[in-house]
C-alpha cells in the first residue's frame, strides 16, 4: 500500500480512504520472523528480538503506522494529532485482530457485497512463504517471546510508541461504535454469514488453488511458479480469485439485499 499522504491531496468526494492498524508489537515481531528470521534466514534469540522492538529504522521505525497512515496536514488540521487526522480523513480504519467485524463493517459502508470481502489466506504463520527473491519456499517461522520481552514490551515500548497505540485504541473504539450504529445484531448476523462463505471458499476452492508456497513433489520450480502466477493476482496476492468469483456469484444478489436492507 502506498503512503496515504501521496493519495488524498486531490482526492474525489466519491472515493473510499480505507486502511487497517494491527497492534504495533505484534506488528513489528510479525516483520522481524517474516521478513529476517523465514526468509533471510537469521537466528532469532531473545537480544537480536529485543533489539528489533527497539530499533527505530525502515519497516519498524518507532510509532510506524501513524506515521504511514498520516494525512497531509491542511489549515484546519494543524492543531490535530496524527491520530486525529487519521480518523476524521480515513472513511473507515479495521482493526487486524478483529478481521471478521472489520471486513462486514467495510462492506456495509462501502455499500458492496459481502461476497468483495471473502478472503483466502497465503500467509499463515507456522505455514509457507515465498524466500528471498522468490527463489523457492520457505517456512515462515511462529513468532515468540519471552518475560523479559512482554516486560519491555509493556514498559518503554509502548511508551516510545504511544502515537501507534493512541491510533490502535482509538480505531477499536471507533469499530465499535461504527458497530452499534449500523446495528449490532445485524452486523453480528452478517460475521456468520462471512463465516460461511469462508469456510465454502476454503472447502471448494483449496484443491483448485495453486498457491506459491510449498511446492508440490515432482514439479519443476519454473511451471509451479506459472500456475501460481495465473492463480494470484500477484505474487502470493488475490490467491484463488477467479474460483472465489466464480463459486461466490450466485451469492451476489441475495448479498447486495442482506447489506441494502
Amino acid at each position: 500500500m502506498f503512503k496515504a499522504r501521496a493519495l488524498v491531496s486531490d482526492r474525489s468526494k466519491q472515493s473510499f480512504l480505507w486502511s487497517f492498524v494491527r497492534e504495533p508489537a505484534q506488528r513489528t515481531l510479525s516483520h522481524y520472523f517474516y521478513f529476517e528470521v523465514s526468509r533471510r534466514n537469521v537466528t532469532e534469540t531473545e537480544d537480536s528480538i529485543l533489539s528489533k522492538l527497539k530499533g527505530n529504522s525502515a519497516w519498524v521505525s518507532h510509532n510506524y503506522q501513524s506515521k504511514y497512515l498520516d494525512l497531509p496536514s491542511q489549515d484546519e488540521q494543524e492543531s490535530l494529532s496524527s491520530t486525529d487526522r487519521i480518523i476524521n480523513g480515513y472513511d473507515f480504519l479495521g482493526v487486524v485482530e478483529r478481521m471478521e467485524e472489520s471486513l462486514v463493517v467495510l462492506a456495509m459502508l462501502a455499500r458492496i457485497p459481502l461476497t468483495d470481502v471473502v478472503v483466502y489466506s497465503s500467509k499463515v504463520s507456522g505455514g509457507y512463504a515465498y524466500a528471498l527473491n522468490h527463489t523457492g519456499c520457505v517456512m515462515a517461522k511462529k513468532k515468540w517471546t519471552t518475560p523479559k520481552i512482554e516486560e519491555y514490551i509493556h514498559g518503554d515500548y509502548k511508551t516510545v510508541n504511544k502515537d501507534d497505540y493512541m491510533l490502535y485504541n482509538t480505531a477499536h473504539r471507533s469499530l465499535d461504535k461504527t458497530i452499534d450504529a449500523l446495528g449490532r445484531k445485524r452486523v453480528e448476523e452478517n460475521v456468520e454469514l462471512l463465516k460461511s462463505l469462508q469456510r465454502r471458499n476454503e472447502e471448494r476452492c483449496a484443491s483448485q488453488v495453486t498457491m506459491p508456497c510449498p511446492k508440490p513433489e515432482g514439479v519443476e520450480w519454473e511451471e509451479h511458479k506459472r500456475l501460481a502466477e495465473e492463480s494470484c493476482y500477484f505474487q502470493d496476492f488475490g490467491c484463488g480469485h477467479a474460483c472465489t468469483d466464480l463459486l461466490l456469484a450466485d451469492h451476489a444478489e441475495k448479498e447486495w439485499a442482506t447489506i441494502y436492507n
